[in-house]
């Protein structure tokens, strides 16, 4: 008589009941299965809503800017021109989250329309308005040119009152910049929403153009540590598995992301991370440490890869030599850039530059200890 064994893993006791053929004879092995000893914790239940781009029903701590901008927006609900809003402040401080909820509160019976552009991405006039016409699927806009894509908007929308959030207005090169704002801004009932890491990029624009846009100016300052604690201990309810987090961790990851919430978000998802892959069933303080070393490394790569070529090179350049004053540092980017054929920027160009390092905190700096306007910049880390 053959004999067959038969293997089972089975999470639940019960009786078996199994008629074999006459001439086989079954043995049954069964081993009790539970997942605490056989599977990997999970702590992460909905990666989503770790995420940045996540929108939530309900935006905390942002109650009067979330005022300030339906206020302006407000008027498109009785078929006016709203009134257009810039938006600014450090990353991570809510300005899209905000823009995107209130566009989605607006539009949701039908009677606004709007859409979101991000200018890193396309960061051209051409590509805004090829963006803006592929998204909104209007037909007959093909030709490769701004002034027919324009126009095909402009009989698109007619007198409907229509929002257009532009993020990271601060990357197209200030040509590109102003002519994106001052065409779009004078189409029809068009509202224009539009978000900057500065209040300078602005005032560096043509006063004709600030002039006929007349912005709501509405600023974003960082995140207190209470409210981040807050905001993630009801992201941590929905997104991770209950017992596996804890108030105490949730305020050490508030603490490290220095009102940025992007960069607590990012940070707690790193460190449920690492507790899984050590099969742990809670986040512990290691891991909220790992957390941290990550996304800080994740977040200065993100700042960097938004920044022009030259942000990068004079970047590079401070934390080659760990200390270097503005002179120097000069010295230093002329003779890089002739090394590698590149056309450097004008000398005003470069102070912009380096006070966009020092506002995004990737360069500190202090004055020198000479006669005159040097300053000393060193890497912040």
């Amino acid at each position: 008589m053959k004999l067959y064994h038969i293997f089972f893993q089975y999470s639940l006791i019960g009786i078996i009941r199994m008629r074999p053929p006459k001439n086989i004879k079954l043995t049954f092995v069964c081993t009790l299965w539970s997942p605490q000893l056989n599977m990997a914790h999970e702590i992460v239940k909905i990666p989503d809503l770790l995420e940045e781009a996540h929108v939530p029903l309900i935006v905390f701590h942002r109650e009067q800017h979330t005022a300030e901008l339906e206020n302006c927006l407000k008027p498109a609900l009785s078929m006016n021109k709203p009134i257009h809003a810039w938006l600014f402040g450090q990353p991570g401080t809510g300005k899209t989250l905000v823009s995107k909820f209130i566009l989605r509160k607006l539009s949701k019976d039908g009677r606004l329309g709007g859409i979101y552009i991000n200018c890193w991405e396309h960061n051209t006039y051409y590509a805004v308005l090829d963006e803006l016409v592929r998204k909104l699927r209007i037909l007959g806009a093909e030709k490769l040119n701004t002034s027919f894509k324009l126009e095909r908007f402009r009989q698109f929308v007619g007198t409907r009152p229509f929002i257009i959030i532009l993020d990271e207005i601060d990357q197209p090169k200030r040509m590109e910049r102003d002519s994106i704002i001052y065409n779009l801004c004078n189409v029809g009932n068009v509202g224009l929403v539009i978000i900057s890491n500065s209040r300078d990029m602005l005032f560096s624009m043509d006063e004709r153009i600030r002039s006929r846009m007349n912005a709501k100016q509405i600023e974003f300052s960082g995140y207190t540590i209470e409210d981040l604690a807050s905001i993630l201990r009801l992201r941590a309810a929905s997104a991770l598995s209950a017992g596996t987090w804890n108030d105490e961790m949730l305020g050490k990851i508030a603490s490290f992301a220095e009102g940025d919430a992007r960069c607590a978000f990012q940070t707690l998802k790193n460190a449920a991370r690492w507790a899984e892959s050590e099969n742990s069933a809670t986040i512990a303080e290691k891991h909220v440490q790992a957390g941290h070393n990550s996304s800080r490394g994740s977040k200065k790569a993100w700042l960097l890869e938004r920044l022009s070529s030259h942000h990068r090179l004079l970047y590079d350049l401070v934390k080659e030599h760990g200390q270097i004053n503005s002179g120097e540092l000069w010295e230093a980017y002329l003779d890089e850039c002739r090394e590698i054929n590149k056309p450097p920027i004008a000398l005003r160009t470069f102070s912009e530059y380096m006070n966009k390092l020092i506002e995004l905190d990737l360069v500190r700096w202090d004055r020198a200890l000479v006669r005159g306007k040097v300053r000393v910049f060193r890497p912040t880390d």
